[in-house]
């Protein structure tokens, strides 16, 4: 009887460890996206010059995309960019990260 109590105790205690592992490792990964992200977009804020990009790329492990676009939200003047930036892949395909931020437009 005993040993069917401590058995099942460590089935327990060996569920939360695998489930505590997981989450830590998803975690991980998230802010490796972010970073990256982050990174990409800061660089593409000052050094991608045009109205019109789409580049991609790896940095470690972790896979971004960049879309520069003219921003579509009713402003006539300035123009405006929309630069968004993706990173990572989910477990159901989805990108772990997207940011985005504006800038003012090249003529």
């Amino acid at each position: 009887m005993a040993s069917a109590i401590v058995a099942a105790m460590l089935g327990v205690t060996l569920n939360v460890v695998q489930n505590n592992a997981r989450a830590a490792r998803i975690n991980e990964e998230r802010r490796a996206a972010l970073l990256v992200a982050q990174s990409q977009l800061a660089v593409a804020e000052v050094a991608v010059p045009g109205r019109f990009a789409t580049r991609e790329g790896r940095s470690g492990t972790i896979g971004w995309q960049l879309r520069i676009e003219p921003y579509r939200g009713g402003f006539s003047s300035p123009a405006l960019d929309q630069i968004t930036v993706t990173a990572g892949t989910g477990p159901s395909g989805q990108p772990l990260i997207e940011l985005s931020t504006l800038r003012v437009g090249t003529p």
